[in-house]
């Protein structure tokens, strides 16, 4: 091996190999001819060809080359003997012997056997030193080894096979050499990483192992990480709104229904829907990495330093990326998953969120989002001890009691929902999770006796009337705890509303008139998850909604009494079977309302 090259040239752009030249012409002519055994023109030295090229004298020999390496059949030996001789002139290779250095850097390598890989690592690290312009056509070609072809099967458990272990390992040693040598390249990789990610429409294990080899760059290169996270989640965001719940519980409904013979290989966790299980093969690996980052897998105790620099990593892609995307399903359950390490990540989350809800200078829109976010996160989680749960409810009520406070003193008081959209959307999420967890909130005499503190009564018979924009499902399930308990008399409020639902007429902002009903959009954002192999990272801390439990009031000693417990007929929920005998998913319905971040009005 050559000594490496201290100087550098000065730094020009690489034009492509694909430039309309002769030798492109022969390239071109020969691209379909059948490959032939690897020899040199005239068993003269590369070197030599380079030279009397550069000098502008046997031009044609130094075509010939390029094309023999870029058609001819290289076994080993034949690439050791072609190496040997590039290596002895790195120092020529500067841009105007840039097809050749293309070609050599063109074929495939990661594969070969350890001598050559380990010849061809040296020969690429001191080309790059020597000449760093070509490091961009280097980089992409080493990011494009990590798009694997269409035809290939998708890992057993996301394992990769030991020759992708070897081929991957042999590719991140150059990378990571790079990285620390030449620091230009970085940008350079991150930009190649972003410019190679697979189309949504590739095949799942496309994406399956593209996102390993992003991920097993952070192994060697922690500090990339926020770089490399808002690479991933940007392009995770458009699989995922372009695979919504309804598209891939139909996929796998209409798969069901045709007739397959089980032949005892399938996956059990495939998915129909193709972009959906791109996703889930995807965000699997993102929640193994959090996994393997944040624990010792060894005695399988949580690194809190570790878990909590990967908080702040994705709290920032959080608030940049998830938070403001319309219609995502499953991707912001990343942080559900995060969450569940440690109630400390959990509360932080919830605090996070309701600084934004409160604070004026967010945006309406994401403060919204917030609320829905925090509502749907205490209801959903089982990792959320009722003592937070109890908190944030109380928390919720004081700035709803305080609102109403504050409108209370105006003589006239402004109903058009968009002036008091943040209020409404915090009245929903409070009545959401009242309704979701009210097995939890009325088990005891003292619960019952906090919810009466919330004093909801005089929320529903504000001036404001939440019940009147909120989602009729939530409006129902709340209306039948609070009779039940005696919190709150919502049904004479629901039957006025509806004797007075008038749609509204607002004149946008193009002059024309629009009629609204006035109901809040429905977004609760842990809405039940429906990818297979990630979801299995998700089912341990997941509670689907329970048909409310009779619970005996406890000032009679254990028996129940009518007068603090009446039944809870059928017309307080939606038109839906709600038997004893149906499925807890069938329950778990009635808190499905829909995918759209924060309000929006409905024609």
């Amino acid at each position: 091996m050559t000594t490496i090259i201290s100087k550098r040239s000065k730094a020009s752009h690489v034009s492509s190999i694909l430039k309309t030249t002769s030798i492109q012409n022969r390239l071109n002519a020969t691209r379909t001819a059948v490959k032939v055994r690897f020899q040199l023109p005239y068993s003269q030295k590369v070197h030599s060809i380079l030279e009397n090229y550069v000098k502008k004298q046997q031009v044609q020999d130094y075509e010939n080359l390029v094309v023999m390496i870029r058609d001819a059949e290289l076994f080993d030996e034949d690439f050791k003997v072609l190496l040997d001789e590039a290596t002895q002139c790195v120092s020529v290779l500067n841009y105007d012997l840039r097809l050749f250095v293309e070609a050599l850097l063109s074929i495939d390598w990661s594969t070969r056997g350890t001598a050559v890989v380990t010849q061809y690592q040296s020969f690429l690290l001191n080309l790059l030193c020597a000449h760093n312009y070509h490091a961009k056509f280097a980089i992409d070609k080493l990011v494009q080894q990590f798009l694997a072809a269409d035809s290939e099967p998708v890992w057993n458990d996301g394992v990769p096979t030991e020759k992708d272990c070897t081929k991957f390992t042999n590719i991140h040693f150059v990378i990571n050499t790079l990285l620390e040598i030449i620091p230009m390249t970085q940008a350079l990789l991150i930009n190649s990483l972003d410019n190679h990610f697979p189309y949504l429409k590739k095949s799942p294990h496309v994406h399956e192992v593209y996102v390993h080899n992003l991920l097993c760059i952070l192994d060697y290169k922690p500090k990339l990480r926020p770089e490399i996270f808002r690479l991933l989640f940007s392009k995770l965001i458009i699989l995922d709104v372009n695979s919504p719940r309804e598209e891939i519980q139909q996929a796998d409904m209409d798969d069901e229904e045709v007739f397959q013979m089980d032949d005892g290989n399938d996956n059990p966790n495939k998915m129909k829907h193709s972009v959906a299980y791109a996703l889930d093969l995807s965000l699997d690996k993102v929640m193994n990495y959090f996994v393997m980052e944040s624990y010792n897998i060894e005695t399988a105790e949580l690194i809190w330093e570790k878990a909590k620099d990967l908080y702040q990593d994705m709290l920032n892609i959080f608030n940049h990326i998830i938070l403001p995307t319309y219609n995502t399903h499953h991707t912001q359950f990343v942080m559900f998953a995060l969450c569940s390490m440690k109630p400390a990540l959990a509360e932080g989350f919830l605090n996070y969120l309701w600084k934004k809800v409160v604070s004026p200078e967010v945006a309406p829109v994401l403060r919204m989002s917030a609320v829905m976010y925090i509502a749907s996160l205490i209801s959903r989680a089982s990792y959320i001890p009722l003592t937070m749960l109890k908190g944030t409810l109380q928390q919720m009520a004081e700035w709803i009691h305080s609102y109403i406070a504050n409108q209370d003193g105006n003589e006239y008081i402004n109903g058009d929902i968009r002036v008091h959209s943040v209020f409404y959307s915090v009245c929903q999420g409070l009545f959401y999770v009242i309704a979701f967890r009210q097995n939890d909130l009325v088990s005891t005499r003292k619960n019952i006796t906090f919810l009466e503190s919330l004093n909801l009564g005089k929320m529903v018979t504000s001036k404001l009337n939440p019940l009147r924009v909120c989602q009729p499902a939530v409006v129902q399930n709340f209306a039948s705890v609070t009779r039940t308990y005696q919190l709150a008399y919502c049904y004479p409020v629901i039957e006025h509303n509806s004797r007075n639902v008038l749609p509204t007429v607002y004149q946008d902002e193009k002059g024309c008139f629009v009629s609204h009903n006035n109901v809040l959009d429905a977004f609760f954002p842990f809405d039940p998850y429906v990818l297979k192999s990630s979801g299995q990272k998700i089912i341990p801390f997941y509670l689907n909604y329970k048909k409310p439990e009779k619970h005996a009031d406890p000032t009679t000693n254990g028996h129940s009494s009518r007068k603090h417990q009446p039944e809870i007929e059928d017309d307080d929920f939606l038109p839906m079977d709600i038997s004893s005998s149906a499925p807890s998913k069938e329950f778990d319905a009635l808190f499905m309302y829909g995918t759209s971040p924060g309000f929006k009005h409905k024609t």
